[in-house]
């Protein structure tokens, strides 16, 4: 493929945490930046008002710097226009036509994640003229969306031909045109014909440009939804300083779709209607008209048969099935709904298929006999508390397709002794692994950045856990009461350590505070009766109530208040030369006495 490599842009990008369009003007407008003035000012008078085709990475990274932002602007303004049943679809494919450097590509990657939207991207199409912009395309495509297949077009718009436009007739596909319809250099009858022939399924169009108030250029973008066809989704025209009141942009959006209408999304949720018209299929159990939502499952079996025909399993379609023991869950099952099995006490085994997406809240909750389930890679998310007091669970495999890990979803699960969390995991929820007694060990990926409230809270027999770099906050109580824990290493990204992080760790006898901590907070390490001394840095400004139970060096940079943060009795307070009268007004007499400089 086409791509950037081995330069030091591509090596930044690389490792850059949580990508972002802002991120990445900002490493480009960096290497402009360093370029002599003289040459900025060339360069930007080449750029011809962003007309002209690039060729090198100076010309690349001065276009962003001046035009970035403005495209940005446009993008945003015209995405938040999309219809919802377009947003909601699991899976899409782009076009980004006269993508330049896949601008669209990841200003639309930034407006998922701000709309809290998750859509996985099947194929990427990325089609521009010039070599040096596409291959830095797929490389920023490359880091924002890293499981897309990454099509690479290396042709003018009057040199496409239908196979280049790639659409599917089952996956939705977003046609981005961004500030290029404007442009008079192409044949856009032959372009908008080629369009609409190689239209299969749904498409969903995403057109923005500059107003020029010039009929022929502004009319160029009703042109192509008029020989499309479709229906128009949204239409506007903004004057200067109307996008932006700082900026003189002008603005033209339209948003239309074309194609037939997205496959109708089955929900888990079933409605009073639903069981008014149910069907029984011929193992007894309760479904929609159309066979292909289980609503409720005949709670007297002791082994569960699922119609193949099924595709939902609602919520609560197996709630406290007592007597079941032994479940098969068909191929065409791609969503497990909340509760679905919850409370089916018996139940001892269940094998999830590859065609399942999603787990829901407390799916599995109170299956107390449950020893052994595998989650396949099909599965993305695991609902709050979908493994919730399974106490005879004790192995269970987490595929690296699993990005986060919810609130509850592993509580109380006393017979768990390890698990490997899978890079592909972001955060670990509220209590996720609370009162999990027998787990011994785990290992937090460097994918992690987020560690939830009582996370790891009363694993009483956890000995040892390394905190990766990626971590920045450890939430309230993460760590409460692990007993049998004797060190922890927490890195230099951590910047918080919550209330309660470590309190009542009896065996806990060492620990580094690192300088990129600024606040450690109420009873965090209290009742830590095994630990005899801690450093805190300088970086720290703040320390909360009964934090510290044992022996401590205070820097100077603490400020205000008084040493509650200090619990039981201490022989002495360790404080820097020289800073003893800072703390005067800070100390009762009896700490007063104790202190010692150092």
């Amino acid at each position: 493929m086409l791509t950037e490599l081995n330069t030091n842009y591509a090596y930044k990008l690389k490792y850059m945490g949580n990508p972002a369009f802002d991120k990445v003007r900002d490493l480009s407008s960096k290497f402009y930046r360093e370029l002599p003035q003289a040459l900025q000012d060339e360069l930007h008078e080449a750029l011809n008002r962003g007309i002209d085709i690039l060729d090198s990475e100076p010309q690349m990274t001065a276009y962003l710097f001046s035009f970035g932002k403005m495209h940005q602007a446009k993008l945003k303004y015209a995405f938040n226009h999309l219809p919802e049943e377009f947003l909601s679809q699991p899976e899409i494919s782009i076009v980004d036509y006269g993508c330049g450097q896949a601008l669209g590509t990841m200003c639309y990657a930034d407006f998922l994640r701000s709309r809290g939207y998750v859509q996985e991207m099947k194929t990427v199409t990325l089609i521009e003229p010039s070599e040096c912009c596409l291959k830095r395309a797929a490389l920023h495509t490359s880091v924002f969306f890293p499981n897309a297949e990454i099509r690479i077009i290396h042709k003018t718009f009057d040199e496409l031909c239908k196979g280049d436009i790639c659409c599917d007739e089952y996956t939705p596909t977003l046609h981005i045109l961004s500030n290029v319809l404007d442009m008079l250099n192409f044949d856009l009858e032959h372009f908008s014909n080629l369009v609409k022939q190689s239209l299969e399924g749904y498409n969903q169009f995403v057109c923005v440009g500059p107003c020029f108030f010039d009929f022929e250029r502004d009319r160029r973008m009703d042109v192509l939804f008029e020989r499309v066809g479709g229906n128009e989704c949204f239409s506007e025209t903004l004057d200067q300083y109307k996008l932006d009141p700082n900026k003189a942009w002008t603005c033209k959006v339209k948003v239309f779709t074309q194609g037939n209408l997205l496959k109708q999304f089955l929900s888990t949720k079933w409605t009073e209607e639903d069981f008014h018209e149910k069907i029984v299929d011929e193992f007894g159990s309760l479904c929609s008209v159309d066979g292909k939502r289980l609503l409720k499952f005949n709670s007297c079996a002791r082994v569960g048969i699922i119609n193949i025909r099924t595709e939902i399993i609602c919520d609560e379609a197996f709630y406290d099935c007592y007597l079941l023991q032994e479940i098969v869950i068909p191929n065409s099952v791609t969503s497990i709904g909340d509760s679905a099995f919850s409370k089916c006490r018996s139940l001892q085994q269940i094998i999830i298929p590859n065609s399942v997406t999603s787990i829901g809240d407390d799916a599995f909750n109170e299956c107390e006999s449950l020893q052994q389930i595998i989650i396949p890679n099909s599965v993305k998310s695991i609902g709050n508390g979908a493994f919730n007091e399974c106490e005879s669970l004790q192995q269970i495999i987490i595929p690296n397709s699993i990005t986060s890990i919810g609130d509850f979803a592993f509580r109380c699960c006393r017979s768990l002794r390890q698990i490997i969390i899978p890079n592909s995991v972001t955060s670990i929820g509220d209590r996720a692994f609370c009162l999990c007694r027998s787990l011994q060990r785990i290992i937090i990926p460097n994918s992690v950045k987020s560690i939830g409230n009582g996370a790891f809270s009363k694993c009483e027999s956890l000995q040892q856990i390394i905190i990766p770099n990626s971590v920045t906050s450890i939430g309230d109580d993460a760590f409460d009461g692990c007993e049998s824990l004797q060190q922890i290493i927490i890195p230099n990204s951590v910047k918080s350590i919550g209330n309660g992080a470590f309190s009542y760790c009896d065996l806990l006898r060492q620990v580094i505070i690192p300088d990129s901590v600024t606040s450690i907070g109420d009873r965090a390490f209290f009742f830590c009766r095994s630990l005899q001394q801690v450093v805190i840095p300088d970086s720290v400004t703040s320390i909360g109530d009964e934090a510290f139970a044992q022996q401590c060096f205070i820097p100077a940079s603490i400020t205000g208040g008084g040493f509650t943060f200090f619990a039981g009795s201490l022989p002495q307070i360790v404080i820097p030369k020289g800073s003893k009268e800072k703390f005067k007004t800070m100390l009762d007499k009896e700490l007063w006495d104790k202190l010692v400089e150092q």
